[in-house]
């Protein structure tokens, strides 16, 4: 491992930081100072109400919240209301006069009755309650992805919201809660919430947890690939969101006075979801701008709504027609709203970046957002000289199909072999089934002296194995430097933010990618996306690299670099190779031993000259004798 003291651009309390912190820090704090802003012009010209200014903050509070779990994991949640309830519910109980609840929730426990808190303490069981209610359905949510979670999600808010009108002693049912004191919510605790919500949101999208998370959204499988628990991070994305959205209800109650089943619904489900997606849902900074320009617009749709409603039975265009009773009008613009921003926009009116990516904001603040480094140093790490990778008689049946049979293979540090055969082999088979894509059905893998056979690839690849994709399979829409770190993490958890990132650089460096670090990965060359799938794969200090046609789509020139590359850093780092790969002079240039596949058997396996000269293989694959 690289050792020695790093330097950040801007040096001082800045090399506390990554770059990815600075980022989030600096779009919290500016997005504080302009919601800050906005709230005193709107007050100082009484452009709104100080009623709706507070729900205006709300539903900014609220959209951070689903965008952070919607946008860091690609999973729209029409769920998240039912936390917003649970949060309105659960502080009213502490807020409310106890005469009122007497009355209204007589059957609620002594010590409730009995409490009357002011709403800055009511605020933190409804939060403790959300987070809750997030673990007990994050079980749930957790091994669910794309249509299903989706689904599962809406269940939640269905279930949630009988519960409300189901159970009477806790929530008095369809009379809802009334009466709720609007003047605790002061405007002290109102930004004070805005900013814990800024904060939570930007610095669990800054952490290595957030990243694993936009990881999984990009490319669940290349996230397991260098170690990502899926599971894990969707859950804890998942509560953590779960309990911001219950401090957002627990104000949003005490803002309008009462909490009713209703208020809790599918009306507000919309709008949140108009909200994030109209700013940009994978952006915290979207998120509150779309908050801010769906209340503007919601408000002015139901006073047209009430205009025209006034109207309803009278004479128009000159008593040739009666004007119609209005509804829904809200509804239907939202509709409107979201059809024209995912046609003209579909990735939001911010898009993708936050505040802090800006051109102009790049410029103002010069290199404090810029990556740390420490010099040009090679990364160098110790693959242990009794490292061993082994297959034993690997099958894999689909059925009554066998996709590959009884194959055998081993690998030793230092050593690079290379397994071929025509296409249809089960060349494929056998890696997805060695970096736990796949479970043999029979046989055994040994990684290190440990039975590996039902390891997943996390595991895999938390336990010394790195990979590379036939097709690649990078996090697209994440920096190139964000797609190294997110291995660094796995590899080295340890390790500060900032001796991360340097060693992702050197990383990076290595591969002749530092100067692509805050390109966003899909946005790379073909050959310089190949290079950053190995950098990648290498940043898991890995003691097994599996290589699944690397050159491929490479020209001469990129195919030799790359030829050179995996021989420097098999010699400097002594880990062992399993190279997969249809250009056979790199195949012969580079590998120790070769093993060869047809038709899901092993026909040959030894030095590359003895197999080059087998009759089985020249009939397979090569074609020819040499």
């Amino acid at each position: 491992m690289v050792s020695g003291v790093h330097n950040t651009p801007s040096g001082g309390w800045a090399s506390w930081f990554d770059l990815r912190s600075r980022e989030s820090l600096l779009s919290a704090f500016l997005l504080f100072a302009i919601v800050c802003v906005l709230l005193a012009a709107a007050a100082y010209f009484e452009l709104a109400s100080p009623r709706l200014l507070k729900i205006g903050c709300v539903n900014l509070i609220a959209a951070l919240a689903l965008g952070l779990f919607s946008g860091s994991t690609g999973v729209l949640s029409l769920g998240h209301v039912a936390f917003f309830g649970i949060g309105a519910y659960v502080s009213a109980w502490f807020t409310l006069i106890p005469a009122i609840k007497g009355m209204l929730l007589p059957d609620m426990p002594v010590f409730i009755q009995q409490s009357q808190w002011s709403l800055w303490f009511a605020v933190i069981p409804a939060i403790i309650a959300g987070l809750l209610a997030g673990v007990l359905t994050g079980f749930v949510m957790r091994r669910l992805r794309d249509t299903s979670a989706v689904i599962a999600s809406f269940g939640f808010l269905v279930i949630f919201y009988l519960l409300f009108i189901g159970l009477k002693i806790f929530t008095n049912g369809k009379q809802s809660l009334y009466a709720l004191p609007i003047d605790q919510l002061s405007w002290p605790l109102t930004m004070t919430a805005i900013a814990t919500a800024l904060l939570v949101t930007f610095a669990i999208r800054a952490s290595a947890l957030g990243r694993a998370a936009e990881s999984l959204r990009d490319n669940e499988a290349a996230a397991r690939s260098v170690g990502v628990d899926a599971d894990r991070t969707f859950f804890w994305v998942w509560v953590a969101s779960a309990a911001l959205m219950a401090m957002a209800g627990a104000l949003f109650a005490h803002s309008i006075g009462i909490a009713s089943p209703s208020s809790f619904y599918l009306d507000k489900t919309f709008a949140l979801i108009v909200m994030i997606i109209v700013g940009g849902y994978r952006s915290l900074t979207g998120c509150a701008l779309g908050a801010v320009l769906i209340t503007i617009v919601e408000e002015l749709l139901k006073h047209a709504e009430e205009s025209l409603g006034a109207l309803a039975g009278q004479q128009v265009l000159g008593g040739l027609i009666e004007m119609p009773r209005v509804f829904g009008l809200t509804a239907l613009c939202f509709s409107a709203i979201i059809l024209l921003v995912l046609y003209l926009r579909p990735e939001g009116v911010i898009g993708y970046r936050e505040l802090a990516q800006a051109g102009l904001i790049r410029r103002l603040f010069g290199r404090w957002l810029e990556p740390a480094s420490k010099g040009e140093e090679q990364v160098i790490y110790s693959v242990p000289k009794e490292s061993e990778l082994s297959a034993q008689s690997l099958g894999k049946n689909y059925g009554y199909f066998s996709a590959m049979s009884d194959v055998s293979f081993e690998v030793g540090p230092g050593e690079i072999v290379g397994l071929i055969g025509p296409n249809g082999a089960g060349k494929s088979t056998f890696i997805n089934v060695m970096t736990g894509n796949l479970f043999a059905s029979s046989g055994a893998i040994f990684l290190n002296g440990e039975n590996a056979t039902q390891w997943s690839a996390h595991d895999l690849a938390r336990r010394g194995m790195g990979r590379t994709f036939q097709n690649i399979r990078l996090f697209a829409s994440l920096s190139t430097l964000d797609n190294v770190l997110t291995s660094v993490n796995v590899a080295s958890p340890k390790l500060s933010r900032v001796d991360a990132e340097v060693l992702a650089m050197n990383w990076l460096r290595e591969l002749n990618l530092d100067q692509h670090a805050l390109e966003a990965g899909g946005s790379l060359a073909y050959g310089d996306q190949r290079r950053l799938e190995i950098a990648r794969a290498l940043a898991l200090e890995p003691h097994f690299l599996l290589l699944d046609e690397p050159a491929a789509g490479m020209n001469d020139s990129e195919t030799h670099q790359l030829q050179q590359l995996l021989k420097d850093i098999v010699q400097r780092i002594g880990c062992g190779v399993i190279l997969i790969e249809h250009d056979m002079p790199m195949v012969m240039a580079l590998c120790d031993r070769l093993v060869v596949l047809n038709k899901g058997e092993q026909i040959a396996s030894g030095p590359v000259a003895d197999v080059r000269k087998d009759p089985q293989v020249i009939e397979a694959y090569i074609g020819e004798s040499p």
